[in-house]
């Protein structure tokens, strides 16, 4: 860089201070990086920097590691940037050398390092810098959000080109050199000669236009184009070289190719109405749109028809941007050049266009373009544009018109600055079209042609539907004035030709009713002792057998019981809501014959009632001390504790009656109907079928698990009326709980035991001791037991041998006695068949019950003691004393 071009640099960069910064910050690292190479950098082989010529120095052998290492050593070092600068002059580094730093610091910053050597660059042309760190080929930060457009921005044609990421418009470095492409100071050339001899050579051009090869003078390419610059360039090396040229009938013997390296950056102006008017570093390959693309495109007050390319204070072109947006063509776009300014002008004409375009928004407009030039940027009419005229709103020199433009003006309208053209629609109605719906085959639209009449539009839509209600159809007909008149029909005699035909007019609407539309919509219900209870829909000629079959058929529980059905009344002088009908079942599940055939009619409820004596099995569980524990299932209703020991084969030697007790449900257990039951079992069925390892299933299995599968998901309503009761019984005595403060804390479970006397259910079976079972009892009878267990309030809390010979108070001084918090009068003994007994009081004399084997002893606790509160005590005091008072008043 030249000393003028640092100036214009500098003036740049005040302008535009973030760019400045991050320029600023970047020269220092590199000198301190080449200060610290000065300092610091020791050859491979050990030998000693003093007197070493750090021109020799070549960055392109430096590691990654090396480089870090700098960079890390430079930010320790507080030098200041004009002393890093000397010292690195001092010593003899070159611009190259300084380049090509700057550029292996960037890459590392981005976390792309790698080592650029000599050999990674042989023969692989030209050697591209890729835009790296903080700075991309424009100049603009790339870590940098992509601007929010406003609303306004949005509606300008073209405003988006220059702010998306994707669309750069940068230089493709990769491809061949362009043969106009003139050489420059930073250019670099490559020469790769191979044959006799192997080399490649680098040479990068100075600022004086030359290239310096070894053993050579100075060779001037400043201005030449490849293919110039390699004729010059093999000529000269010819001279060194001598296989290059042919020698006389010998053929050359040494091959070459020059190509271009990395290229040079170059100092672009761009000015006037852009986003960020700013001096821009860009690869030389680039042209105006790139520019524009760094500097952010146009404002919203800057020119996308006229952009100016200046360069040596001259004209060299003018960039339309709409002729790329339109047709992809850069109108006037060129290579730039170094020095050269582009300048963005505010926009002469600006109009907006809304309505029915393809895109609307704000337009420039050209001296000389006219509204089909404007329409055929916006893409042309919509679909449903109103072509035929177009309303231009403009401003006067006092108040706003309106201009009516015609299509046949389109071409001679020239729109002005701040001109609103609105493109209307097409209006939202029909100039031919009649409707039919109803019960019809074809519904819909249909076009009138002259002459249509109502029966020819009934056959346009393929005829009348059987459920056609023939009495009466109804034409809409829409009136001038928008209002509405209907015209009656008799379908049936239209058909039949027995009135004249109507002939239909524009926008006539046609209502065929079906019959169903004028009536309720039947159905019929069938519930009770089937397996999918519900509504269904109602047929004609429909039997009880037929709802029967639809509802999946009677369920066993349905054996000898009977049909009801409930039919609407439709007797008025009859007391009575509704007429109830009788049927009986077979004992094969079948209707009998002289019911079979019974038809129902709409809106009937059928109810199969359950067999009064039905019932599926209900077990109960006696476990301990009994000869034949396990599962019995409840032979009668009134079976009681007794007979169900008789068939346990009664109690063993070892049992111990007095410790029996009863497990009973609650309200408040997980109870299951008998339709839940009889699904469980079907379900163990399903998985012991599915479970058989036999792949080979015979028919009948095949067919089981189909029909299991068909019932796994099915949901019968529950009909037990003892579950209802169950359920009433629950709520009751949640009530209770809720509202009693007393009871409040209770918790009512599942399952709760029932205190037995074995003793005497065994010697008087029937007697009021003897329970009857319930489904889910369980009879638990313990064997001899040993133990008295003393709780509660106790030095020491353990489990006694029981002796017949301790009393209450004995065990409770076995357990070290009681403790100053028991409450002595409310201790009480649990027996091991869940019976309860608490100390008797009379008087200063205390009974306390007897003791027996298995037997749970618990002393309760005192109720904590309140502190005196003299505030409620005060309180207290006051009421009795205004109390006291009242009275007195009242007495008087």
């Amino acid at each position: 860089m030249n000393l003028s071009e640092q100036h214009r640099m500098t003036d740049s960069s005040r302008s535009t201070p973030g760019l400045f910064v991050s320029h600023f910050l970047r020269q220092v690292v590199v000198l301190l990086l080449f200060g610290l190479l000065a300092l610091n950098y020791q050859p491979v082989q050990g030998q000693s920097v003093v007197g070493l010529d750090l021109k020799s120095i070549r960055v392109d052998d430096l590691t990654d590691e090396q480089i870090l290492n700098y960079m890390r050593q430079a930010e320790e070092r507080g030098l200041t940037q004009a002393e890093l600068e000397t010292l690195a002059r001092q010593r003899g580094v070159s611009e190259s050398e300084i380049s090509k730093l700057r550029r292996r610091v960037q890459v590392l910053r981005s976390g792309l390092g790698s080592t650029l050597s000599q050999d990674s660059v042989r023969r692989s042309g030209r050697v591209v810098t890729q835009p790296t760190g903080d700075q991309d080929v424009f100049g603009t930060l790339t870590g940098e959000p992509v601007p929010i457009l406003t609303e306004e921005q949005k509606r300008i044609f073209g405003f988006d080109l220059f702010q998306k990421e994707g669309l750069t418009f940068a230089p493709n470095l990769n491809l061949p050199t362009p043969k106009d492409y003139q050489l420059g100071p930073g250019d670099q050339l490559l020469v790769d000669l191979w044959g006799t001899t192997q080399q490649f050579l680098t040479f990068e051009i100075t600022a004086e236009g030359v290239i310096r090869p070894d053993k050579l003078g100075p060779i001037y390419v400043n201005g030449l184009t490849i293919e110039q610059a390699e004729k010059k360039v093999i000529d000269r090396l010819s001279q060194i070289y001598s296989g290059l040229k042919k020698n006389g009938d010998q053929e050359p013997t040494i091959f070459y190719q020059v190509s271009l390296g990395n290229i040079r950056t170059i100092n672009v102006d761009v000015i006037g109405d852009v986003s960020s008017p700013s001096l821009y570093a860009l690869p030389s390959l680039s042209t105006v749109f790139t520019a524009l693309h760094a500097a952010g495109g146009p404002t919203e007050d800057g020119t996308f028809r006229e952009v100016r390319l200046i360069r040596d204070n001259k004209l060299i072109s003018t960039i339309d941007v709409y002729a790329y947006l339109t047709e992809g063509i850069r109108s006037g776009d060129q290579r730039l050049k170094n020095g050269d300014v582009i300048i963005v002008r505010p926009f002469q004409v600006r109009v907006e266009l809304d309505g029915e375009v393809k895109r609307p928004g704000l337009y420039e407009l050209k001296p000389g373009e006219n509204f089909l030039n404007l329409l055929s940027y916006a893409g042309g009419f919509s679909n449903s544009a109103f072509q035929a005229l177009v309303t231009v709103k403009r401003s006067g020199d006092r108040e706003r018109e309106i201009i009516d433009v015609e299509a046949d003006e389109f071409e001679l309208f020239e729109p002005e600055d701040g001109d609103l053209i609105e493109v209307s629609g097409i209006l939202d109605r029909f100039s031919n079209r009649v409707i039919i719906d109803g019960a019809v085959f074809r519904e819909g639209e249909y076009q009138l042609t002259e002459g249509l009449t109502l029966k020819q539009l009934i056959e346009k839509a393929d005829g009348l539907r059987g459920d056609a209600f023939m009495t009466r159809a109804t034409v809409y007909r829409t009136n001038e004035d928008f209002s509405q008149s209907t015209i009656p029909v008799d379908l049936g005699a239209l058909l039949d030709n027995g009135i004249d035909d109507i002939p239909l007019l524009r926008e006539d609407v046609v209502r065929i009713n079906s019959i169903y539309d004028l009536r309720e919509e039947f159905f019929v219900q069938i519930s009770g002792e089937v397996l999918e209870g519900g509504v269904y829909p109602f047929f004609n000629q429909m039997t009880v057998e037929d709802l029967i079959v639809l509802s999946g058929g009677l369920k066993e529980s349905a054996s000898g019981a009977l049909v009801e059905i409930s039919r609407r009344n439709k007797d008025q002088s009859v007391n009575s809501s509704a007429e109830i009908l009788t049927y009986s079942i077979d004992e094969d599940l079948s209707l009998a014959s002289e019911d079979r055939n019974r038809l129902l009619q709409p809106f009937d409820q059928v109810y199969i009632r359950k067999s009064p004596g039905y019932s599926i099995q209900e077990q109960v569980t006696i476990e301990g001390e009994v000869l034949a524990p396990g599962e019995y299932t409840i032979q009668k209703k009134d079976e009681r504790i007794s007979e169900l020991l008789q068939r346990a084969k009664g109690l063993t030697p070892y049992a111990y009656p007095q410790g029996a007790i009863l497990i009973r449900k609650t309200e408040f257990s997980d109870s299951k109907s008998n339709d839940e039951i009889s699904q469980e079992y079907l379900q163990l069925l399903r998985q012991k079928v599915l479970g058989d390892e036999s792949e080979l299933k015979n028919i009948s299995q095949v067919r089981l698990i189909e029909r299991l599968d068909k019932i796994e998901n099915r949901v019968n309503a529950d009909t037990e009326s003892d579950r209802v009761g169950s359920r009433f019984k629950k709520n009751l005595i949640e009530d209770i709980t809720e509202r009693d403060s007393l009871i409040r804390n209770i918790e009512i479970e599942e399952e709760e035991p029932v205190a037995i006397d074995l003793d005497k259910i065994l010697q008087n079976p029937g007697s009021k001791y003897d329970l009857i079972v319930r489904p889910g009892d369980v009879i638990s009878i313990p064997g001899k037991l040993e133990t008295v267990r003393v709780a509660g309030e106790v030095t020491s809390p353990l489990n006694v041998r029981f002796d017949n010979a301790y009393s209450f108070k004995d065990y409770i001084y076995q357990s070290g006695g009681f403790l100053q918090s028991a409450k002595r009068a409310r201790s009480y003994v649990q027996y091991p068949n869940g019976e309860r007994k608490g100390v008797k009081r009379f008087l200063w004399f205390k009974k306390y019950p007897r003791i027996e084997p298995g037997s749970t002893i618990f002393v309760s606790r005192k109720p904590e003691r309140q502190s005196v509160n003299f505030q409620a005590i005060i309180a207290a005091a006051g009421s009795v004393a205004t109390l006291a008072l009242v009275i007195d008043r009242l007495s008087n």
